[in-house]
């Protein structure tokens, strides 16, 4: 192919991509050649067509009901803990495109259907584009399950439809009423990933902490896990990498690697197929059950990290219950860990409901690669936003407490630092106890939308929530009716949210909001020679 050449001899190309829900559009300018026709740079225009490509199912993955450690069988002598499983439900639902079409959705387990919320669309079907029913009608409708008892790793797939991907959620709750599991858990099953961080494990006298890693991919996965304490590093070479097989879940007693450390953060890395993490954790006081929680994936390091719906009871009845010989100290408290390898130093303030500022440190060192906890037991009864603003890259995450009676049983439960809101985002809530949204504006006022989501799965009417600057604002799941999902919008400003629940006398457990799955994104090449 011959191009005529510019006086000084150069040729410039230029080619535009842009990726946006799994479409993919390519732009060129330049000299090329098609079959027996040549472009000449500036002569003639070359039409290229744009591809499109579907985008992806929506995957989210939940790890098995929390265990007993060392009871019953085990399938890997070195680190499974082995268990007598603890009553375990997963509640899910999907939503469709605005012609009203469902997408296929089935929850599964070890690569096999256990559910199909609604069948599977033929491809052709499914890839279409439309804005209307049949009968003229626009509109979103869902697929519901609400709740299905199952207590393997397990995760739901939902169709794409028209190119997009479908939203969709669920959430395991554990309800356990006696024995050593005693306690209310959640969790949200969150979108596999190839970096994973798990922060606020404890590995003190009576606590049990259990990495669980699970494979919802097709294809393998290869997989490593670093753990940082209060001394830095504290597993290098300790947990061996392994290869996760497609469906299989491999658990990890973090106690045989990092021992008496009273929070811990955990990195799970993977190569080939992204993975979904989680840490099981339980505490027993001797023989009084001390509380159980399901430590889920955090948002994002970096220098500022917003925790929000972080519950606190009177600190008098925390510190009644906090404290014991036999599982050393429970008393709510902040984890901040260094992630720039090279130590930093923090301010944490905590955001009362009514905007009232609470210093919780100021300068904080916190060495290389090492986890510092902030306590709360000075601040008042209450639901706060925690917010973490450091020199460097670090992670929080913030740990509560409930229970007043030294000879009962008392609740834990883990919140990681969460990430902005954005225009649509799906939670499915909890089947037993009282729930709630909590929203935080940390810097500038804000606006979200909610939508609840019935058993059917029709949407009910949105609730605009404004949150004042500073600000922490709850949201109760019963005062929208009785829903079993939320649609959450964030319309105006910065803000972030999280799900917290209550049970019985002494029941806590909270959740983050997952993100959502492949936002959209754009780019721009330049191609020269």
């Amino acid at each position: 192919m011959s191009a005529q050449r510019n006086p000084r001899g150069r040729r410039r190309g230029l080619a535009a991509l842009s990726v946006a829900t799994g479409t993919l559009l390519v732009l060129g300018i330049g000299a090329a050649a098609v079959g027996d026709q040549a472009w000449r740079g500036g002569q003639r225009t070359l039409p290229v067509k744009a591809a499109t490509t579907r985008a992806g199912d929506t995957i989210v993955a939940c790890g098995p009901t929390l265990h007993r450690v060392g009871g019953g069988e085990t399938t890997d002598q070195a680190y499974a803990p082995g268990a007598e499983a603890a009553s375990s439900t997963v509640r899910a639902v999907a939503l469709g495109d605005n012609a009203q079409r469902l997408p296929g959705t089935l929850l599964l387990s070890k690569g096999r259907t256990v559910k199909t919320l609604s069948p599977v669309l033929p491809e052709e079907e499914a890839s279409k584009t439309v804005t209307a029913s049949g009968q003229g009608f626009s509109g979103t409708k869902g697929t519901v399950l609400p709740e299905q008892r199952i207590d393997d790793a397990s995760w739901l797939s939902v169709q794409s439809l028209g190119g997009l991907r479908s939203p969709g959620a669920a959430t395991r709750t554990i309800d356990q009423g006696s024995g050593d599991l005693t306690g209310f858990a959640l969790q949200a099953c969150a979108a596999p990933s190839n970096t994973t961080y798990l922060q606020g494990a404890s590995t003190t006298l009576g606590h049990s902490a259990v990495l669980i890693v699970t494979n919802p991919s097709r294809t393998a996965a290869s997989v490593s896990v670093d753990v940082r304490g209060s001394h830095g590093v504290a597993s290098e070479g300790a947990v061996q990498d392994f290869t996760l097989d497609p469906g299989d879940t491999k658990s990890i007693n973090l106690g045989g690697t990092a021992r008496d450390e009273a929070g811990l953060n955990v990195r799970v890395l993977s190569t080939g197929a992204p993975v979904a993490a989680s840490v099981s954790q339980q505490i027993l006081r001797g023989v009084t059950p001390g509380g159980i929680e399901v430590i889920q994936p955090s948002g994002q390091p970096g220098q500022r990290q917003v925790i929000p719906g972080v519950r606190l009871q009177d600190p008098r009845a925390s510190a009644a219950v906090g404290v014991s010989e036999d599982a050393g100290d429970e008393t709510p408290r902040v984890d901040v860990t260094d992630l720039s390898g090279q130590g930093t130093t923090a301010d944490v303030v905590a955001l009362a409901a009514d905007g009232t500022r609470h210093s919780l440190a100021s300068g904080l060192a916190i060495p290389a690669d090492s986890v510092v906890g902030v306590p709360l037991d000075k601040l008042p009864a209450g639901d706060y936003t925690v917010v973490v603003t450091a020199q460097d890259t670090v992670m929080a995450s913030a740990g509560m407490l409930r229970g007043s009676d030294v000879k009962k049983a008392r609740d834990i439960a883990s919140l990681p630092a969460a990430e902005a809101l954005s225009t649509d985002q799906l939670v499915a809530l909890p089947s037993t106890g009282s729930a709630s949204l909590q929203l935080a504006a940390p810097e500038a006022d804000a606006t979200v939308t909610v939508t609840p989501v019935d058993a059917k799965g029709v949407s009910g009417p949105e609730k605009s929530v404004s949150v004042r600057a500073g600000h922490t604002v709850s949201v109760q799941a019963k005062e929208l009716g009785s829903p079993v999902a939320l649609r959450i919008s964030s319309t105006a400003g910065e803000a972030f949210a999280s799900l917290v629940a209550t049970n019985g006398d002494s029941g806590l457990a909270a959740a983050p909001v997952p993100q959502p799955q492949d936002a959209p994104a754009s780019a721009r090449v330049i191609l020269t020679p």
